[in-house]
């Protein structure tokens, strides 16, 4: 018998066979990654915006009286279209514990049309009346 050079049918078959099963649990952790990056990446933008508005919220220095009075709201209002940014629809809900002292303001941060469902990002303060602080003849 004269010696072959090459490789038979059946040992490609094998080789195909090892190659296929060393290759789907690499594509199913790439496809987990490519998920879990999309995911880290709305968190990222969902905290980004929860914390916008809290430094929004502490930024209006209003009374503890006037926040009460405000109440919790959406931002944008429902009535107004979404805020759109990277690629997703976002809305912002701030709820003002008035029951609490000092006040408790809690921000949680919604992919739009998804409102009754959990939020992406809650972010939660405590804000402190400091306005008779402000008047006071010690920080004259």
């Amino acid at each position: 018998m004269r010696t072959r050079k090459g490789f038979t049918y059946t040992e490609v078959l094998i080789t195909l066979a090892v190659l296929a099963a060393l290759f789907v649990p690499m594509m199913q952790l790439f496809s987990h990654t490519l998920a879990s990056s999309s995911m880290t990446g709305e968190t990222i933008t969902a905290l980004n915006l929860a914390k916008w508005q809290m430094e929004r919220v502490k930024n209006l220095d209003l009374t503890t009286e006037r926040f009460k009075e405000a109440g919790s709201s959406y931002y944008p209002p429902l009535g107004e279209p979404p805020i759109e940014l990277n690629g997703r629809r976002w809305r912002i809900y701030t709820d003002i514990g008035a029951a609490s002292e000092p006040l408790k303001v809690e921000v949680s941060v919604f992919f739009d049309g998804r409102l009754s469902e959990k939020p992406v990002v809650e972010l939660v303060t405590l804000l402190e009346d400091m306005t008779w602080v402000k008047g006071s003849p010690a920080l004259r």
